[in-house]
């Protein structure tokens, strides 16, 4: 999804219908209130409408939309993104959770059940998608648990996680049950070296994320790129988890099977 600029675009063009107002009814009281204000010039902020390539959808701005048209005008000033009718549906439901009409319960429910729905809701945790529709995390918890139990969306094997600043896939079959003992990890064909200076690389990158995001989207074969790089960063992930963990546990854990009383000093010095 690329950035956004503000257009005017005819509201004849405007798609209303791909199922992104979560709000469970229009306020028509507040539409006569908006209609009335931009008669008599006052500004209000842009709608928010993606474009497929094809279609305009309406993202948020529902009530400003249909008073703009109730004022007799034919367009409204748009804020444009490039994305998929999925990127818009998940935007909306996000929409007015810190500004705009205040929402109701029922606005709020049916948001949370709609992003549940949706597809890049799967792999989320309930506190991350409480964070995006603006609810608390019992309401998204609860409402899973209904929806899977009723096979309306499908029961999660894993799921996305942020901790203290690191994003990991975890399995929720795992959660509550006791850790089997680690098998011996497989061998690797790559050498510790050839690892740490791929790491070295990347942390002395000052490419600029947004233009390198932006060229990735642009490529062909994102996806698989994209794959890629969750596969590093899942990897990268668990190795800093490891070696916090085995740091944590006490030096030993660094020190080769043979490590001689040099080495032993050296590591009470790193410690």
């Amino acid at each position: 999804m690329k950035g956004a600029d503000v257009v005017r675009l005819p509201i004849a063009e405007i798609r209303l219908d791909g199922g992104t107002q979560p709000r469970s009814a229009l306020d028509f009281a507040a539409i006569d209130d908006y209609a009335e204000a931009m008669a008599a010039g006052v500004k209000f902020p842009p709608v928010v409408v993606f474009h497929d390539g094809e279609h305009y959808w309406l993202a948020d701005g529902f009530h400003r939309l249909k008073a703009a048209f109730a004022s007799g005008f034919d367009a409204i000033d748009c804020d444009l993104r490039q994305g998929t009718l999925d990127d818009a549906q998940w935007y909306s439901f996000s929409a007015n959770k810190t500004n705009g009409l205040r929402r109701t319960n029922e606005d709020k429910q049916r948001a949370v059940k709609s992003a549940l729905l949706h597809p890049r809701a799967a792999e989320l945790s309930n506190s991350a998608l409480a964070r995006h529709v603006g609810v608390d995390e019992a309401t998204v918890r609860n409402w899973r648990t209904r929806l899977a139990a009723s096979s309306e969306i499908p029961k999660i094997d894993t799921r996305t996680v942020s901790r203290q600043g690191s994003t990991y896939r975890q399995r929720t079959t795992q959660i509550g049950r006791r850790r089997a003992k680690p098998s011996e990890p497989a061998r690797s064909s790559q050498s510790p070296d050839d690892l740490l200076r791929a790491v070295a690389s990347l942390a002395a990158c000052e490419a600029d994320p947004a233009g390198f995001a932006r060229e990735i989207v642009a490529r062909p074969d994102r996806d698989q790129i994209l794959a890629q790089m969750e596969k590093a960063h899942e990897f990268l992930a668990f190795c800093l988890s490891e070696i916090r963990r085995a740091h944590a546990a006490g030096c030993d854990a660094f020190a080769p099977p043979h490590a001689d009383d040099g080495d032993a000093r050296a590591c009470q010095t790193v410690a």
